[in-house]
């Protein structure tokens, strides 16, 4: 028998691989550790991106490999088939608890995303007696697993991958858009936990009362939120407000290009379990500031700027204080690329490799 072969398999399974998105980017990131390490490793999900699908299989394909010998690690993030799936393999288990939207905040929006929440929230407990380590990718989302029950927990730091952010940025919206005018930015998905009319709220006093010469993009998939999406537009057009700017789901390349025009990044959400567009804006050198809410000051810790209440008005000043004073400005990214230290590529793979140790494999 080959080494390769008495290796033991650390298999991952979650419900969706999207491109571009934050799980499925921690996904890839300890795949490529796990390689590293020496493990068997494989992903397994419900759905698949076709941009992805050579990097995924079906989640009913794991069943043959399955055995008591390997190790599941099941990226729990909603309601899904995957659950009693998992609950039925003879593998040790761990779940990596990504957190789940509160399922009031889609009320008369979105019904099957309502029903989806409140089911995962409800299937988090059910999995307490089958899991041996419970990790949430931040310290808020520790506590959240704390506070359901389980009992033992820990934290597996989400990492950016400097690869899909060095890429070159897109040369059409470097032009487009650094011309001169100040570029507020915000990056999510468009849903209402984000609190997006907030961040056109903070605009329209920045744009209307303080500088003109300003823009809001706003980047991120509207897929399922599209009455969500309407209202905004309905906000943006009542105030209005020419220059806010509905980029859709953007690729490495777009995404790059609008933190690089970006002068500041602005987060009104009211429930993040992590919020990894913080970190890009640390990687981006933009500043920061940010609705102090959920996971929110975990990310952040000591960096960018927190507001306790959204007085809009005095946001919209604070931004411009970040904007025009440059010595404010160099002090606050300063100390955003300290913070981001914290989320290296070497803290993960020391921590996975702590929990995977107590497995013994």
């Amino acid at each position: 028998m080959t080494r390769r072969e008495m290796v033991k398999g650390v298999y991952q399974i979650l419900p969706n691989m999207s491109y571009g998105d934050a799980i499925t980017n921690h996904v890839l990131v300890i795949k490529d550790i796990l390689k590293e390490l020496g493990y068997n490793s494989g992903i397994f999900s419900v759905n698949q991106d076709p941009r992805l699908s050579d990097l995924a299989q079906s989640y009913k394909d794991y069943r043959p490999l399955s055995s008591e010998d390997n190790l599941v690690i099941y990226h729990f993030s909603i309601g899904s088939e995957i659950t009693d799936f998992f609950k039925t393999l003879p593998d040790k288990k761990m779940i990596v608890y990504h957190n789940i939207t509160p399922s009031h905040f889609f009320l008369g929006i979105n019904r099957m995303a309502e029903v989806d929440c409140r089911r995962g929230r409800e299937e988090l407990k059910s999995l307490i007696p089958f899991v041996e380590i419970a990790l949430g990718v931040s310290e808020f989302n520790r506590l959240e697993l704390e506070e359901a029950g389980f009992k033992i927990t820990g934290v597996l730091p989400v990492v950016l991958n400097d690869y899909f952010y060095s890429r070159m940025p897109n040369r059409r919206l470097l032009k487009l858009f650094n011309d001169g005018k100040v570029n507020l930015l915000h990056v999510g998905r468009i849903a209402p936990n984000k609190k997006i009319e907030d961040v056109i709220k903070v605009f329209y006093f920045y744009n209307h009362k303080i500088n003109p010469a300003s823009r809001l993009l706003i980047v991120g998939s509207d897929v399922n939120m599209e009455n969500y999406a309407f209202g905004l537009k309905e906000l943006s057009d009542g105030f209005g407000l020419g220059e806010v700017y509905f980029i859709g789901a953007a690729s490495i390349e777009e995404l790059n290009a609008c933190y690089r025009v970006a002068h500041a990044y602005i987060c009104m959400s009211e429930h993040e379990g992590f919020c990894v567009p913080l970190l890009e804006a640390m990687f981006f050198g933009v500043p920061i500031i940010a609705y102090n809410s959920s996971g929110i000051p975990y990310t952040l810790g000591d960096a960018g700027i927190l507001v306790n209440e959204k007085n809009f008005e005095e946001i919209a000043e604070m931004m411009d204080i970040l904007v025009r004073d440059k010595r404010v400005r160099d002090r606050v990214v300063e100390c955003q690329r300290k913070r981001l230290k914290d989320f290296s590529m070497e803290r993960l793979k020391d921590s996975l490799k702590e929990y995977l140790n107590k497995f013994k494999i």
